[in-house]
């Protein structure tokens, strides 16, 4: 009878070491698919905001054939371009986008007063594919900042907190602006700002 309780006992055993380490490898799939899904999300909007910063240098250049007195506009939509390619981190790269979305939409108010670079067919061009790009870069936005609020539930789970922490795993950075890079841009204000020259 000892040897049947023995027998049963080690195979019971054997059963849940199985079980947990079954239960552990799941878990670790589901970390790396977590964090996985981040990257490959972060990499489309990646795509898009390269995109986006080839087009605003496109749409600079056509736009620096008619605006000759708007040279300090179109510096500034390229500062705010050059910014965005230097960031690091998701905020960073939030927050300078938003420099760039205001700079571009300062520049479609100015251009109002250029009727032929409104009817230029190059121009126009450009505009639709950076209003695309927009469209594209929002729902992107979304989708990453899903993925990134999930691998970071999935990072605060008990037990897979701890295996994250034994592979070195952090939680990931949104892509929001902050609400100072949200507020400071003013068209009205630099508006005035460029009559008093």
């Amino acid at each position: 009878m000892s040897l049947y309780i023995l027998v049963v006992a080690l195979f019971g055993a054997g059963l849940s070491v199985i079980a947990v380490g079954w239960s552990l490898r799941r878990m670790e799939r589901e970390l790396v698919r977590a964090r996985e899904d981040c990257e490959r999300a972060w990499s489309n909007i990646d795509v898009l905001l390269q995109r986006r910063h080839d087009e605003v240098g496109n749409l600079v250049d056509i736009a620096g054939q008619y605006m000759s007195m708007e040279r300090d506009i179109l510096e500034e939509i390229m500062e705010a371009r050059n910014s965005a390619l230097e960031a690091n981190t998701p905020s960073e790269q939030a927050d300078a986008e938003v420099t760039v979305r205001d700079s571009i939409a300062e520049f479609y108010t100015i251009s109002e007063e250029y009727p032929e670079l409104r009817t230029d067919e190059k121009f126009g061009d450009v505009r639709d594919s950076l209003q695309t790009i927009e469209g594209r870069l929002e729902n992107r936005r979304e989708y990453y900042n899903e993925a990134v609020m999930r691998y970071n539930a999935t990072l605060e789970r008990v037990p897979e907190r701890y295996i994250a922490a034994r592979r070195g795993y952090e939680p990931r950075e949104p892509f929001e602006a902050s609400e100072q890079a949200n507020d400071d841009f003013s068209i009205r204000g630099r508006l005035d700002a460029s009559e008093d020259r």
